[in-house]
């Protein structure tokens, strides 16, 4: 996921000896040739191209000569590739097939890079550039939100106009599904983490993107839209769990075991994940709401104790186990129904790691 797309270490690896800063680097992409200039873009459109589908094998060339500024009389001329680093072949060998295409070229760009020829920093320098751009510019720009007036707070003119995604969005303003199933669903949510991994490769890239308008807009829209669907959409999974719960508990069929997943957003890992609720061991044993409350009150002090999660990730999954809690309707906190039954102290306690393992229980 998000979270292992690229190694934090290729993120910023660059060599400071030979980096070269946005502004910079404009001005030397303005100061080469056009035949020069045209060569970079379909460089690095072929570059591009490869790291999207993932070939093992790459071939780009550089250009004969570039400009440069001279580092000692801080002047711009003209210099030479050296003709056996024009040619450049990237492949993935025997022990590095699990490599992405992507890392491939980060590594050979830094290398380009931290060269002691100039004209090869500089290529390499201008390569990033232009592979990180294109790369953005492929991706949907987003609808500006309408913007509400306030009487207390007036616009400010470096205000950046917040954005959105209507056709990733899930629910409307009012809380309501705009996806008629569950895979339409699946697949708005795997188009935002497609292009928030994407946003995040342009930035390993060229981190100079990131002072950008073009990139701050969509990452910033993306992250929000992003967290606020993804809360509401596990809210709207957890309701189906609970009405799951209240079908089977009528026909009968939850009397061999019960455990819950229970999705909740992450908003540190940016994606769902699941928190595991025993409600009733394996076991032939009728279900009772109370067992359903008991797991709920223990989940809570769980995640009260765990210090990974992130305050507003612990508020929305608190906020979810408050659902589970409102269905018991016949389990008042202070007499729980079904305190009298003879399973209700014995299920309190913690069963073993083997009943886990039992696969005649109710997974929900």
């Amino acid at each position: 996921m998000l979270h292992t797309t690229v190694k934090p270490d290729l993120i910023f690896h660059i060599e400071k000896s030979f980096y070269i800063d946005g502004e910079q680097k404009g001005m030397l992409w303005r100061n080469q040739t056009k035949t020069v200039q045209q060569q970079f873009v379909a460089q690095a459109e072929r570059i591009l191209q490869a790291i999207q589908e993932n070939r093992p094998t790459l071939e780009f060339s550089l250009p004969e000569k570039v400009i440069l500024i001279d580092p000692f009389t801080h002047a711009y001329r003209e210099e030479s590739v050296p003709t056996r680093y024009r040619h450049q072949t990237i492949s993935r060998r025997l022990f590095h097939r699990s490599q992405s295409t992507l890392s491939s070229v980060l590594q050979r760009l830094s290398d380009l890079q931290s060269s002691s020829y100039l004209s090869l920093s500089l290529s390499a320098n201008i390569l990033r550039y232009w592979i990180a751009r294109l790369w953005l510019n492929q991706l949907p720009k987003g609808e500006q939100l309408p913007q509400i007036p306030s009487a207390q707070s007036t616009p400010s003119a470096t205000d950046e106009p917040q954005r959105y995604f209507p056709e990733w969005l899930l629910f409307n303003a009012k809380g309501e599904p705009l996806f008629s199933n569950r895979e339409e669903a699946e697949q708005r949510i795997h188009a935002i983490e497609s292009t928030l991994e994407i946003l995040l490769s342009a930035m390993a890239i060229d981190s100079e993107i990131v002072e950008e308008e073009a990139f701050r807009s969509r990452y910033t829209a993306l992250i929000k839209q992003w967290t606020e669907q993804g809360r509401l959409y596990s809210e709207y999974l957890t309701k189906e769990i609970i009405s799951t719960i209240h079908q089977r508990e009528s026909q009968h069929t939850l009397n061999r075991g019960l455990t819950i997943h229970l999705p909740y957003f992450d908003d540190q890992l940016l994606e769902i994940e699941y928190l595991d609720l025993e409600v009733v061991p394996p076991g032939r044993i009728p279900f009772e709401e109370v067992f359903l409350y008991n797991a709920v009150q223990n989940a809570k002090q769980q995640v009260f104790n765990d210090k990974k999660l992130s305050p507003t990730t612990r508020q929305h999954l608190l906020s979810e186990l408050e659902l589970l809690e409102s269905s018991c309707a016949d389990c008042p906190s202070y007499l729980p129904a079904g305190t009298l039954s003879p399973y209700y102290h014995w299920v309190k306690a913690s069963p073993s790691n083997n009943a886990l393992q039992n696969s005649s229980k109710s997974e929900i």
